[in-house]
């Protein structure tokens, strides 16, 4: 193992539950009602394909754009009154990491100013080699390009890599690049068969760090 590619929400920084309440409130001052099914479905989605989802789903005359605007805000007011807080581990996997020689780099479905945005306000963004964002590639997760992307940016062959998520969809790519990848669950369920598709489910990114420095 070279290099482990870190998702963000919900695997290294505890917004999942906070972005899922921002949504639901922005869809529901605009008088409509989201449900939790499909709120965990865009979970682990880039932008673009979260609006063909809400678009989808509340047909074609739904302004998206709006919600966006309303989410962004719901969120930003929450993180502007209680901060973020991270996933229980997170700082011990990064040393633990340091510590073995490993690369980090970042791959998430956020935008990358929102996420570089983030990182630093955890103080963790100088930590990666990399941080990719959701708008920086073609096809969002559940496609692999953003796993393979991160890879070849940090100049490491896809076999040598290991994936930590916490999503379907993020699942799914890692596994659609051959990449192995350990879950640590978050908000919305996983199903056995998405369950089965991981090289390991652990219950928190202490349990991942003790994993890795096992294989080393």
């Amino acid at each position: 193992m070279k290099l482990v590619i870190f998702d963000m929400d919900g695997t290294m920084l505890d917004t999942e539950s906070i972005a899922a309440n921002a949504v639901r409130e922005a869809c529901k001052t605009m008088g409509y009602v989201l449900p939790q099914e499909v709120i965990e479905y865009c979970m682990g989605r880039n932008q673009a394909t979260t609006r063909g989802i809400l678009l989808d789903f509340f047909g074609a005359d739904f302004d998206v754009d709006r919600s966006f605007e309303l989410y962004m805000a719901n969120k930003q007011a929450y993180f502007d009154a209680h901060g973020i807080q991270t996933k229980a581990g997170l700082y011990e996997i990064l040393d633990k990491l340091e510590a073995l020689g490993i690369k980090k780099c970042v791959a998430t479905s956020t935008d990358r100013a929102q996420a570089l945005k983030k990182l630093e306000t955890v103080n963790i963004a100088h930590r990666f080699s990399a941080i990719i964002g959701g708008d920086e590639i073609e096809n969002g997760k559940p496609a692999p390009d953003i796993f393979l992307k991160a890879a070849a940016v940090c100049q490491t062959d896809p076999a040598d890599c290991t994936v930590i998520e916490d999503t379907e969809a993020g699942i799914l790519a890692a596994t659609a690049a051959n990449i192995p990848v350990i879950v640590v669950p978050d908000v919305a369920p996983l199903s056995e068969e998405i369950r089965a598709k991981a090289f390991a489910v652990c219950a928190d990114l202490n349990e991942v760090a003790d994993m890795i420095a096992l294989q080393i």
